[in-house]
């Protein structure tokens, strides 16, 4: 066996100079050389792993390689034509919703993924569709279909609300640290809060004034019987936040309202929150007082 081994590898001749370059003659046994490196492939443990991406040894190689792939082919397209000025009418229906931010993080490195990182990407998906589309091949689709969204059109539509199978309309409403759910029903107009009566709830007038307020703008005070629940913050925070619910459950039963409450100030909500006090100062931005001497 060990006499087998030694006729099957190579023989070397003496090694050959020639200009600074050394290279050997070698020969092989016949009828053992192709069995020999058939069983030195299958076992060689020295074979070279390649990565799958050639951006394996870079910070995000998921992205660099879409980055990679987007950028050879706007240089191989460069010169196809762009479209010219159109009406806004077309451009608003040929434009391209691409993935969000937190989107193309779940495929794009996640957390190795940064804002500049995703702007470049913009940048080069934008200029690929901005090509005429008479122009366009499925080489272009294809590689920017991995980021695209539906139309903004189509991505954009609104999901019309209805009522449940009750006949109630649901809303939430937020204001300050405070969250209200609404269940807004047509009845004799009953208010409950988290289960009890609103003028023991809200003990406050004001309070009671800001939920009753969106009943008094459309002129449906004692049509419509409110269940609400509300959590954080403190009174007039959930007050508010339920003024805020009912606003958006009156819209359900008539779309035709929210023209109107939307000028009331109803529909929108009031991001507005308590300034902390900053060290140094009395509260805020109150200063104290400068004293000479």
């Amino acid at each position: 066996m060990l006499i087998r081994q030694l006729i099957t590898r190579r023989v070397c001749s003496p090694l050959l100079w020639n200009n600074k370059t050394c290279f050997s003659r070698s020969f092989t046994v016949s009828g053992f050389s192709n069995d020999y490196h058939k069983n030195t492939e299958a076992i060689d443990p020295y074979k070279r792993v390649v990565p799958k991406l050639s951006t394996f040894y870079s910070a995000n190689p998921i992205h660099e390689d879409v980055i990679n792939r987007l950028e050879s082919l706007l240089r191989k397209y460069i010169k196809l034509p762009t479209i010219k000025s159109q009406p806004s009418s077309q451009l608003q229906q040929k434009r391209t919703s691409w993935l969000s931010f937190e989107d193309y993080a779940l495929i794009g490195g996640g957390t190795r993924l940064k804002p500049i990182h995703y702007t470049h990407l913009l940048t080069l998906l934008n200029r690929l569709n901005n090509i005429d589309p008479q122009l366009t091949n499925d080489e272009i689709k294809m590689n920017y279909l991995i980021s695209n969204k539906k139309s903004s059109i189509q991505a954009n539509q609104n999901v019309i609300k209805t009522l449940d199978e009750l006949g109630r309309s649901v809303a939430i409403g937020r204001r300050k640290a405070a969250s209200a759910k609404v269940y807004v029903v047509r009845g004799q107009g009953d208010i409950l809060v988290n289960g009890r009566q609103l003028n023991d709830y809200f003990v406050e007038l004001k309070d009671r004034d800001s939920i009753m307020y969106p009943l008094r703008v459309i002129d449906s005070v004692g049509k419509y019987n409110i269940f609400a629940t509300t959590s954080g913050g403190g009174p007039t925070g959930q007050a508010e936040a339920i003024m805020h619910a009912i606003g958006k459950a009156l819209v359900v039963f008539n779309p035709l309202l929210k023209s109107r409450l939307h000028k009331s100030g109803v529909l929108s909500r009031d991001y507005r929150h308590v300034e902390r006090k900053k060290p140094g100062k009395r509260k805020a931005r109150k200063m104290p007082m400068w004293v000479k001497r």
